[in-house]
C-alpha cells in the first residue's frame, strides 16, 4: 500500500511539475501590452511588433521575405530559407544590340560624382521597390491566395535583389 501510495505521489508531482513548466513557456493567452513600429531600410511595416511579458516580438513573414528569404510555415515551425537564385541574363544577351560611340576622358573628381550620381538613382529606385514590396504584401496579407499580387511580389524582389547587386556593383568601383 506505501509502494501505490508513494507511486501515486510522484506521479502527482511530476505531472504538476509538468504542467506548471508548460504553463509558463507558452505564449498563447498572454496580454499584449504595447505594439510598435517596425521599420525596414527606413520604410514603416505594415505589420507591428508586439510586447509579451516585457519581450518584442517582431513579425517573422514580412521580415524575412524583405530580406530576400523564402519563409514558410510547416506544422508549428516557421522556416526562412534562401531563394533560388533568378538566371541572368548572359552579357551578349543583355549587350545585343548596343553600339559604342567615343568614350569621354574622365577626370577623378567627374568620375566620383558620376558614380555617387548613380548610387543616388539606384538608391530611389530602392525605395521605391521598397514601397512596392511592403504596399504589395499587405494586400496579399487581404487576400492570400490572389496569384496576380504573388507574381508582382515575386518580380518586385527580383527587381530589388538586381538594385543591391547594380548598387554594390557601383561601390566597388
Amino acid at each position: 500500500m506505501k509502494k501505490l501510495a508513494a507511486g501515486f505521489l510522484a506521479g502527482a508531482v511530476l505531472m504538476i511539475g509538468t504542467q506548471a513548466i508548460g504553463a509558463s513557456t507558452s505564449l498563447v493567452g498572454k496580454t499584449i501590452q504595447a505594439e510598435y513600429t517596425v521599420n525596414v531600410y527606413g520604410k514603416k511595416l505594415a505589420v507591428p511588433a508586439i510586447v509579451i511579458d516585457g519581450k518584442s516580438y517582431a513579425p517573422v513573414r514580412a521580415i524575412g521575405e524583405l530580406a530576400g528569404y523564402k519563409v514558410s510555415l510547416s506544422g508549428k515551425t516557421i522556416s526562412l530559407d534562401e531563394k533560388e537564385a533568378a538566371a541572368l541574363p548572359s552579357l551578349a544577351d543583355r549587350n545585343a544590340g548596343i553600339t559604342m560611340g567615343p568614350v569621354p576622358t574622365l577626370t577623378p573628381d567627374s568620375a566620383a560624382a558620376v558614380t555617387k550620381g548613380k548610387i543616388k538613382a539606384i538608391d530611389s529606385k530602392i525605395d521605391d521597390v521598397v514601397d512596392n514590396i511592403l504596399s504589395t504584401s499587405s494586400k496579399l496579407k487581404a487576400d492570400p491566395d490572389s496569384g496576380d499580387l504573388k507574381d508582382k511580389l515575386e518580380q518586385y524582389k527580383a527587381e530589388y535583389a538586381d538594385l543591391l547587386q547594380q548598387k554594390d556593383a557601383e561601390l566597388q568601383k
